[in-house]
C-alpha cells in the first residue's frame, strides 16, 4: 500500500502555538511518481544516522503507523522510563489546522509534543536525549472520536531526529497501514540547491524517491531546525506552571490519557510535562544544532558533531555564510510574546542593544494587555552567537548593527535593508574580512546620514564602534553615556501610556508587528500562531 499525505496531518508543531519538532508537509498529497521501485538498499537515502535509524534499518517490519506504535517502539511518551514526567507537552488553541489551514472559531483543541525521554534529568548534556527524537500530535473537530471526547489524530505521525553525523535534523513522517501491519515511512531532505527529496520506505522493504521544489516541512521551518513559537512565560495556552488543561474540555480516551501526561488534575498519577520544561529543552536543542557541540551515540555517549552552522558554511546545506548572515540584519524566524501583566520592551527598546542597562517593563491592564506579538527569535540571537565565535562577526559589529535601529528588535528597514548590500557580491573566504565588510557598511551609512538624526550619545557611540582606528575599549568607553539616554528614552516612552493617544499608539504599534509576521510567512503553510 503506497501511503498518501492526507491534510489532516498538516503539522501538530507547526500549529501549536510552538512549532517544537517536524516541518510542514502540506502540499504533499500527490502520489509519488518519479524514481523507481528496487530492493530497499541500507543506505543515507531513507535513514540517516539518528535515532529512527537506530531502530528501524534494515527492519521495514518495525515501522509503526500509528503514535501508540511508535511511542512503544522507541520508548517514548507513557513507555518513557522516566516517573516524574512522560515529556508529553500539550497546548491547546481555539483552532484546527486539520486541512493544512488554520480554522478559527471551532472548540479547544489539545495538541502534544512528545520528546525523546531523557532518563538522566540530573546531567545537563543528557538534555539531548530529549530533543534527538521529537513526535507531534494534532486535534481535530472531525476526527473518528472526536464526538465521544477524544479528537486526537495518532496517523500519520510526524516525527523529527537529531543526525549525529551531521548535527542536522531529519524528517520523517509514519503510516499506519493497518491494525498488524507494518506502517510505511517517507523522510523528506533538502538537498544543497534546496530541491526536496523524499524517499519513501514501503512496508514491503522497498524504496520509491521522488523530487520536488524547495518548500515541504522547510516551508515553516525555514532554516530546518526546531522551533517554539512563544519560547518564554507565560507559554500562552500551553500546561505550565501558570496554566492548568483542560479549561472546561471534557475529554476521554486517549487524548484524555495523554493530555493528563502534561498535568493531572485529577491527582491519578503525580507526573508532570509543563512547557516551562519544553523552553528549557528547545533551547537546547537550538544551541546544539546550530553550534554542533554535542552529540549523542547509539550508546549514549557524548562527543563532538558538525551542526548546522558548520554544515551551512561548508556548503552541505543550502545558502552558505550568506544565509546565516540574516540573523543579524534581518529576521529569518519569530518567537512571539504575551504580557498580562506588562508591556513588552520589544515595543521600546531593542533588547539586545539595551542588553546592560536595566529597563523595567511598564505595567500592562485591561487595553495594554499583548497577545502573541512577534519578537525577535531565539534562532537569530544564537547564530549570531555562533558568528561571532568563528570570527565572521566581531562583538563591536553585531552591537553596531542593533544601534542602527536600537527601538526596533525586529523588522527594521534600516537594519535589514542593509543585507543586500553586504551579499551583493560573493563574501569573502576569511571571516574577518566578512566582518570587515559589514562594518565598512555601517560605517558608510552612518557617514552618510542614512539614519536620520541620532541622539548625541548614540550616535557618539555607534561612531566609535564602526571606527577601526579604535579599539574595543576604547569604543566601550563611550557605552554608558549611550545606555543612560536609551534608558531616558526608554521611560519617557513608557509614560505616554498613560495617555489615551500614547495607548492607541501602542495598539497600532503591536498591530503593524503581527502585520509584518504576515506578509513575512503569507502562505497558509506558515508557523504563524494565533495573533
Amino acid at each position: 500500500m503506497k501511503p498518501s499525505f492526507p491534510g489532516l496531518i498538516y503539522n501538530a508543531l507547526r500549529w501549536l502555538g510552538v512549532v517544537a519538532a517536524v516541518g510542514a508537509f502540506a502540499g504533499c498529497e500527490g502520489s509519488i511518481t518519479a524514481g523507481d521501485d528496487q530492493e530497499f538498499k541500507e543506505t543515507m537515502a531513507v535513514f540517516g544516522e539518528d535515532r529512527v535509524s537506530d531502530v528501524l534499518k534494515g527492519k521495514p517490519n518495525l515501522v509503526p503507523g500509528t503514535f501508540q506504535e511508535f511511542e512503544k517502539l522507541f520508548k517514548v511518551g507513557r513507555s518513557c522510563a522516566r516517573t516524574d514526567s512522560k515529556e508529553i507537552f500539550i497546548v491547546e488553541e481555539e483552532s484546527t489546522r486539520a486541512t493544512g489551514e488554520q480554522k478559527l472559531g471551532v472548540q479547544m483543541l489539545p495538541r502534544a509534543v512528545i520528546t525523546g525521554c531523557n532518563t538522566d534529568s540530573g546531567n545537563p548534556d543528557a538534555v539531548v536525549k530529549s530533543f534527538s527524537l521529537m513526535a507531534a500530535l494534532i486535534s481535530a473537530p472531525d476526527a473518528p472520536n472526536a464526538a465521544k471526547g477524544d479528537p486526537m489524530l495518532f496517523t500519520p505521525l510526524e516525527v523529527m531526529a537529531l543526525d549525529r553525523r551531521t548535527g542536522t535534523y531529519n524528517f520523517y513522517v509514519f503510516f499506519s497501514n493497518g491494525a498488524g501491519k507494518p506502517g510505511s515511512l517517507v523522510r523528506i531532505l533538502r538537498k544543497v540547491d534546496n530541491t526536496i527529496t523524499r524517499f519513501e520506505l514501503t512496508s514491503a522493504g522497498k524504496s520509491v524517491t521522488s523530487t520536488k521544489k524547495t518548500g515541504e516541512c522547510f516551508t515553516c521551518h525555514a532554516n530546518g531546525g526546531p522551533l517554539m513559537n512563544e519560547l518564554t512565560k507565560p507559554w500562552t495556552n500551553w500546561v505550565s506552571v501558570v496554566n492548568e488543561f483542560p479549561k472546561g474540555a471534557k475529554l476521554s480516551g486517549e487524548t484524555a490519557a495523554i493530555v493528563s501526561e502534561a498535568h493531572d488534575v485529577s491527582f491519578k498519577h503525580n507526573r508532570s510535562s509543563f512547557a516551562n520544561d519544553l523552553e528549557q529543552i528547545m533551547r537546547a536543542a537550538i544551541r546544539v544544532w546550530i553550534e554542533g557541540d554535542l552529540k549523542m551515540t547509539s550508546s549514549g555517549a557524548i562527543s563532538n558533531k558538525v551542526g548546522f552552522g558548520q554544515m551551512t558554511i561548508e556548503g552541505s546545506a543550502p545558502g552558505g555564510v550568506a544565509l546565516l548572515l540574516k540573523s543579524s540584519f534581518c529576521e529569518t524566524e519569530l518567537n512571539y510574546t504575551t504580557a498580562l501583566d506588562t508591556i513588552p520592551i520589544e515595543l521600546f527598546a531593542d533588547p539586545d542593544a539595551a542588553a546592560g542597562t536595566e529597563l523595567v517593563p511598564a505595567d500592562a491592564t485591561g487595553e495594554l494587555t499583548v497577545f502573541q506579538m512577534p519578537v525577535r527569535a531565539e534562532h537569530d540571537r544564537t547564530m549570531e552567537l555562533f558568528l561571532q565565535k568563528r570570527g565572521y562577526l566581531q562583538a563591536r559589529t553585531v552591537r553596531a548593527l542593533r544601534l542602527v535601529d536600537d527601538e526596533r528588535d525586529i523588522f527594521s528597514a534600516a537594519r535589514c535593508g542593509m543585507y543586500a548590500e553586504a551579499i551583493k557580491t560573493a563574501l569573502p573566504a576569511k571571516p574577518a574580512d566578512v566582518n570587515a565588510r559589514v562594518l565598512g557598511i555601517v560605517a558608510a551609512k552612518l557617514k552618510a546620514k542614512a539614519f536620520g538624526t541620532l541622539s548625541p550619545a548614540r550616535a557618539a557611540y555607534l561612531a566609535a564602534l564602526v571606527d577601526t582606528k579604535k579599539t574595543e575599549e576604547q569604543a566601550d568607553e563611550l557605552l554608558q553615556p549611550y545606555l543612560d539616554e536609551l534608558q531616558t528614552r526608554y521611560e519617557t516612552a513608557k509614560t505616554k501610556l498613560s495617555t489615551a493617544s500614547g495607548r492607541a499608539a501602542l495598539t497600532k504599534q503591536v498591530n503593524a508587528r503581527k502585520d509584518s509576521a504576515r506578509k513575512m510567512f503569507p502562505k497558509a503553510a506558515s508557523p504563524l500562531p494565533l495573533m
